[in-house]
């Protein structure tokens, strides 16, 4: 039942065998100091981008930490959104705007440096997190879905800001998001907010409960939260409503695809001089005599678009946590979330030409004999907009389940620790395509059906008898699963003392399996479906199993080297090891220096490798370079998963500074100003990449071994084309540089209230792609940043959240998308009974997004913000 959360069988089961537990890693304690005053003892951490834990959260590693206010502060209700609002997101993120046609409905994702969304390693408390069960993007990257997260458990975001796998493994390549949850919560917190945009109806609305307690050795948090949004169609913004983009300097987008079918190839060409025709108004009985020339006016399919989903989320996490003895801990997580996204977007599309059906060539064939072909021949191309079948629809619902159990302790008579865990976190995601067209129940309407006794004829120039219509409709679902399973085991502690401290070391292993499931129907893999919707079930498996070794080297007070390094045995593409080494020089309490290299590398998603194999023809004939006197023809081409690909590999090479000029000085105003400045280069080889056939034959060179030739005939040096392969290849290169920035300052508490600013900046020095600058250009603006201010006095507070995307050219080249500013500010009070209430706008000016004429809706959702001003209200107490 939507609206409200299920669990399983399955799931049941596992919040049943929850019995947990636990982990103490030290309370405070306390030693004597020379003034004989009580110093307080802090408690290790583990920060992100190091397994060994560590009083200093300065690390060798560049890490950037939001805590779950940092997020709220943004103005945003969601952690995806968040994020994509940092300057480290650039590129295309892959989100649930426009989603309607996309290969992964309802998604969620952040794409890190551009890089792409299946290039960063997404963790929760430390471990691996289930991606999206449907491959996304093209059909084949497995990403992460923000939307699985359960938000109400959120505690802060830690992101590794180079590459990871010396200490992952595989996927770290853009960096690492490490998402925390709550652990150390007593008490009962709820909340409940709503929101809505101005002149359109997205309502949105949502609660959630903590609660935590703590008995003796035994503490328990559980977290529930639910949220719903109405849906944006891209006719309720002025922005979106045209795919015409003529009067910005862009192409009219609209389609030729009409309600009133367009018509070409006709042989009357008195009547008709350039053989294309239409129908001015519609016709219940067209005649030849109504018919008019073709018109050149395309239909506005985003008068029909949806932008913004429907979207309802509710998810629960709890953690448990007993001390079996002083030095045995237990700890247990589980949690659920359901994300259910309704797609929409403009009806079906048909042209006729390019589906299957009676023509001698294959396509459907509209035949002189159906009553409503009033021009006396089989028309062969003729282009309709099936409006009678309503909007097409994508209706996802996603489930991720998650438990976690593990044991943590000290080893007897030694300052060494150990952690073992097991895993098993599962996305299972089912959706409709709604509303589509089955190409074969076309043709069949167009050379008429028997209905209750009648003959029925499909009409594609006016109203159609509600039969037909129904007879060609249809609801086609698909089912996918993504598993993996996991088992870990670390030892870290003490090695030897060193002048700057003592040296640590981590030491462990790590057993994974992942498992990939999706199921296609037999109309998307006979591509049987109108318009799209095409694909082949795909099955595939791995097992990974790991080492790794952390030695942390303190050689001076002011500096500190990490060496690192991971080996991983995959069975499906063999071994990888990645190293990786770290220092930070401090020289001295106001100046850190650091600087890394290492090696990161994407294992190939599992739909690359394991995606069944396609026989198919070029659309286009085709000549053969090394034949000139041949014919041209339609080339044989053979494509899918290829299960050679090796991975991708990349070199991460990051330097960094960091001051804070007056930390010594703790009377200064400026003694919390801290400002740091990195630089990241990434150099990437063995990208995965799919030539065409028009490109293997121009450049035989590079792709001479993708086609597969016939025996040459007697006399002959070179036998003629049996195929090409156009399956993916280890064929790109890519290199990436940029700089960081940012500046924190908070201000003393003073009569006017404690103040403090925050802003980040990325500046995209160099991007190249196989050799062709991408820097500047769509999805990837030289300079992105966001500056942040916010206000507390007393029961007063208020903050200002300003995004900044700078401007690029668009996809076509051919004109600039202005930069833009999106201003969220927002007013919170917290003095009545225990209760805060915050005030938000978000997009607070309305400001319209830049016109980008390189996409149909003349705006990037994938790289601007396109919601218009929307207002919130958020209400929560503590009992």
């Amino acid at each position: 039942m939507r609206n409200s959360l299920q669990l399983s069988g399955r799931v049941r089961s596992l919040f049943a065998l929850q019995f947990t537990l636990v982990a103490s890693f030290g309370h405070a304690q306390t030693s004597s100091r020379d003034d004989g005053l009580p110093e307080l003892e802090l408690e290790p951490i583990t920060v992100t981008g190091s397994r060994i834990q560590r009083i200093d959260t300065e690390t060798p590693q560049p890490v950037l930490r939001w805590t779950a206010r940092d997020m709220e502060a943004t103005g945003y209700s969601t952690v995806g959104d968040a994020l994509r609002a940092q300057p480290l997101t650039t590129g295309r993120s892959l989100l649930a705007i426009d989603s309607g046609q996309t290969f992964a409905p309802g998604l969620s994702a952040v794409n890190l440096r551009g890089l792409g969304n299946n290039n960063t390693l997404m963790l929760v408390n430390g471990r691996r997190a289930a991606p999206f069960a449907t491959a996304g993007f093209d059909g084949f990257q497995t990403i992460f879905d923000f939307n699985s997260l359960p938000t109400a458990a959120l505690d802060s975001v830690e992101i590794l800001k180079d590459g990871g796998s010396a200490i992952y493994g595989a996927d770290a390549v853009a960096g690492v998001v490490n998402v925390r949850f709550k652990s150390d919560f007593e008490g009962l917190r709820t909340s409940i907010h709503m929101g809505n945009t101005v002149d359109t109806d997205s309502f949105e609305r949502g609660a959630s409960v903590v609660f935590g307690t703590k008995s003796g050795r035994f503490s328990f948090l559980a977290a529930l939260d639910w949220r719903e949004r109405e849906a944006i169609f891209g006719r309720d913004l002025d922005y979106t409503d045209s795919a015409d983009g003529r009067e910005f300097g862009g192409y009219d987008q609209t389609s030729s695809r009409t309600p009133i079918a367009r018509v070409y190839g006709l042989v009357d060409r008195e009547r008709f001089p350039d053989g294309r025709a239409t129908f001015a108004t519609p016709q219940t009985s067209p005649t030849l005599d109504a018919a008019v020339p073709h018109r050149a006016i395309g239909y506005n399919f985003q008068r029909e678009s949806g932008l913004f989903p429907e979207e309802r989320m509710s998810g629960l996490f709890t953690r448990a946590t007993y001390e079996l003895t002083d030095e045995v801990a237990a700890f247990a997580e589980v949690s659920f979330r359901r994300s259910e996204v309704d797609s929409a977007s403009a009806s079906t599309p048909l042209a006729i030409s390019a589906e299957q059906g009676d023509s001698p060539w294959g396509g459907i064939v509209f035949p002189s004999s159906n009553p409503f072909n009033p021009f006396g021949q089989d028309i062969y191309d003729l282009r309709w907009r099936m409006q009678e079948l309503g909007n097409r629809e994508l209706r996802s619902e996603s489930d991720t389940s998650r438990v976690v159990v593990g044991l943590e302790g000290e080893l007897p008579g030694s300052d060494w620790t150990w952690d073992a865990g097991l895993l098993y976190a599962e996305n299972v995601t089912d959706v409709v395509q709604g509303n589509y067209a089955v190409d074969r129940r076309v043709q069949d309407a167009f050379n008429g059906i028997l209905i209750d006794g009648e003959t029925l004829y499909a009409n594609p120039f006016g109203p159609n008898d509600p039969r037909v219509v129904d007879y060609m409709r249809v609801d086609n679902p698909m089912h996918d699963e993504f598993l993996i399973r996991s088992a870990d085991l670390s030892v870290a502690g003490p090695l030897v003392e060193l002048p700057g401290g003592m040296a640590r070391m981590v030491v462990g292993g790590e057993s994974r399996s992942e498992e990939m499931d999706n199921q296609r129907s037999p109309l998307n893999e006979s591509l049987g479906l109108v318009g799209g919707g095409d694909g082949t079930s795909t099955q595939g498996s791995r097992e990974v199993h790991s080492a790794f070794m952390e030695v942390n080297l303190p050689l001076h007070d002011m500096l500190e080297v990490q060496l690192a390094g991971r080996f991983e045995s995959y069975s499906d593409f063999g071994e990888s090891t990645k190293p990786k080494v770290a220092a930070m020089f401090r020289p001295v309490p106001e100046v850190v220096v650091r600087g890394s290299f290492g090696q990161s590398y994407l294992a190939p998603n599992l739909a690359f490798l394991y995606s069944s194999q396609n026989t198919s023809f070029t659309s286009n004939t085709l000549a053969d370079p090394l034949r000139p006197d041949d014919p041209r023809q339609q080339i044989k081409q053979l494509s899918g998963g290829n299960p050679d690909l090796q991975p991708e590999e990349t070199d991460v090479t990051y330097v960094g500074l960091v001051l804070q000029p007056f930390a010594r000085r703790p009377d200064s105003l400026f003694h919390e100003l801290s400002v740091s400045a990195d630089y990241v280069h990434f150099d990437q080889t063995n990208l995965l990449g799919r030539p065409t056939p028009t490109q293997i034959l121009g450049n035989l060179d590079l792709y001479g071994d993708l086609v597969i030739r016939n025996a040459p005939a007697a006399g002959e040096s070179v036998g003629t084309i049996n195929a090409v392969t156009t399956t993916w290849q280890n064929l790109s290169r890519a290199t990436y540089t940029a700089y960081d920035f940012n500046i924190s300052w908070t201000l003393p508490e003073s009569t006017v209230g404690r103040w403090r600013f925050d802003t980040s900046w990325t500046h995209l020095q160099d991007y190249a792609f196989n050799g062709f600058d991408q820097d500047g250009l769509s999805g990837f603006p030289l300079n992105s940043g966001n500056f942040t201010v916010s206000w507390q006095r007393g029961d007063w507070g208020a903050a200002a959240f300003v995004n900044y995307v700078g401007s690029y050219l668009d996809a076509f080249r051919v004109t600039e998308v202005e930069d833009q500013y999106v201003i969220n500010p927002q007013v919170t009070y917290s003095g009545f009974e225990r209760t805060t209430i915050t005030l938000g706008l978000r997009n607070a000016l309305d400001d319209a997004p830049p016109v980008d004429i390189s996409d149909v809706k003349l705006v990037n959702p994938g790289t601007n913000h396109v919601e218009p001003l929307f207002w919130y209200l958020r209400v929560s107490r503590e009992w």
